[in-house]
């Protein structure tokens, strides 16, 4: 299955995304179909996981560029909390918190119950 028919997908459910982001999308597709090959221990990415693939995409990009254009949009994040006279705001992170390895991992791990229909045991 193409890359560029998830890329769409991701287009269609971000509708937001700057023009000029389809490089980043596609590196991000790249790497975690790279990732369901691995865990899969498949040649080729079968096509009913499609939509399963550009959920990771999604989720990976709201982790990971969480104020980009059209994701921030999405990602539900509350900026300020006003109970009477006090009011809060969420911790900002000093710098990036996460390195792109653990949290590809993690997205991936959470998609296990999707993935596991499709994994093969290598002898």
């Amino acid at each position: 299955m193409p890359a560029t028919d998830v890329i769409e997908i991701v287009r269609i459910r971000l509708p937001g995304l700057p023009d000029d982001t389809d490089a980043l999308i596609d590196s991000y597709v790249q790497e975690i179909g790279q990732r369901i090959l691995h865990y899969c221990n498949l040649a080729e990415i079968p096509a009913e996981l499609e939509h399963t693939w550009a959920s990771m995409v999604i989720d990976a990009l709201r982790i990971e560029q969480p104020n980009m254009p059209g994701v921030a949009e999405t990602s539900g994040a509350v900026q300020e909390i006003t109970v009477g006279d006090t009011s809060s705001v969420p911790a900002k992170p000093a710098g990036l918190t996460n390195t792109a390895k653990s949290v590809i991992d993690a997205v991936v791990l959470n998609y296990r119950v999707d993935l596991n229909r499709y994994r093969k045991l290598r002898w």
